[in-house]
């Protein structure tokens, strides 16, 4: 089969390495704009892009895949298959009809649940116990596609979008695989989606990794998890926005002879510092329960062990956490 690949991120270099390993190297290889990357924001290549040009595809790398000059590009080419794997891009009617027998996207997610741009970190945030990755035919809508095959696979307790995601790249080239050697022995399937069933994965924003203290515990460990390596969930304290890369639930404290629930954290305003553990960090109180930070990044500082921040900002058990818009 001929094939054009559209992908941009890590994400999507599995499953173009795997096309390249089933000697199915695509014909051409579609990825976003060079754009500035990490902390010193220098211009780089994109993940897909430098695969590609390690295996000697060709690559291009246009300001809009849509575009009248780009679709005649692709017809030119007279793929058989166009596949997609988080392009960045929303891909129109006129060039997902521009291959013979149509488009495929590699969704990470079980369609028809976390449509959209962020379907791992959704996964998690919802408490999910499972997902998986979905082939799915492309249409105008978003994901709304017929499915072709979908791989499922539990969600660890305490994987990241960083972790999770790393699998389920792994993951998707195989359902690629798969559904390609399906494809090429004639079976061409196309399962509508239940829309009753589907839900919506908008694209992550910074401010969304704001961790409010006003939320429970478990709450916060999925925010936590979701955002993590990116955008990054974070506490607003005076010293500036502090990442907060790991987190664990605050265990409850024992009841007293009454039943009721001796628990500290339950008597604590909302951002006291309990504990402090040289291997979970510090545990700060809730308005119900309790959380340790167990891994965070000062700003402008390196990663470090909730507790060595703790040591370091000079903080005892006692004292508040030294949250902007708060009294010193």
């Amino acid at each position: 089969m001929r094939l054009v690949y559209y992908g941009t991120p890590s994400l999507a270099v599995p499953p173009l390495e795997r096309l390249v390993a089933d000697g199915r190297a695509p014909d051409l290889v579609v990825t976003r704009r060079d754009r500035p990357r990490g902390r010193g924001l220098k211009t780089g290549r994109s993940p897909v892009r430098e695969a590609a040009e390690s295996a000697g595809i060709p690559v291009t790398t246009p300001a809009r895949a849509g575009s009248t000059e780009e679709i005649e590009r692709i017809r030119a080419i007279a793929p058989d298959l166009l596949v997609v794997a988080a392009y960045g891009q929303i891909l129109p009617a006129s060039l997902l009809g521009a291959a013979r027998i149509g488009a495929l996207n590699v969704h990470y997610s079980l369609l028809p649940r976390h449509r959209g741009a962020s379907p791992i970190a959704a996964a998690i945030l919802a408490g999910d116990r499972e997902t998986g990755v979905t082939t799915m035919w492309m249409t105008e809508g978003l994901d709304e596609g017929p499915i072709f095959q979908s791989l499922t696979t539990p969600i660890g307790a305490d994987e990241n979008v960083g972790s999770l995601g790393a699998r389920l790249a792994e993951l998707g080239a195989r359902c690629l695989s798969e559904t390609l050697d399906r494809i090429e022995r004639g079976e061409i399937l196309r399962k509508e989606q239940d829309p009753t069933r589907a839900s919506y994965a908008p694209k992550l924003t910074t401010e969304a990794g704001r961790l409010a203290l006003d939320r429970s515990a478990e709450e916060l460990v999925r925010r936590v998890r979701a955002f993590t390596p990116e955008p990054g969930a974070y506490l607003e304290l005076r010293a500036g926005r502090m990442l907060v890369l790991a987190a664990i639930p605050g265990e409850e404290e024992p009841s007293d002879p009454t039943g009721r629930r001796s628990e500290p954290a339950m008597s604590q305003v909302a951002g006291t510092i309990l504990a402090l553990e040289r291997e979970r960090g510090v545990r700060v109180a809730l308005p119900r329960g309790s959380l340790w930070l167990a891994r965070v990044r000062p700003s402008g500082r390196r990663d470090m062990g909730g507790y060595d921040f703790a040591n370091g900002a000079r903080l005892k058990a006692g004292n508040r956490l030294p949250l902007a818009g708060e009294p010193a």
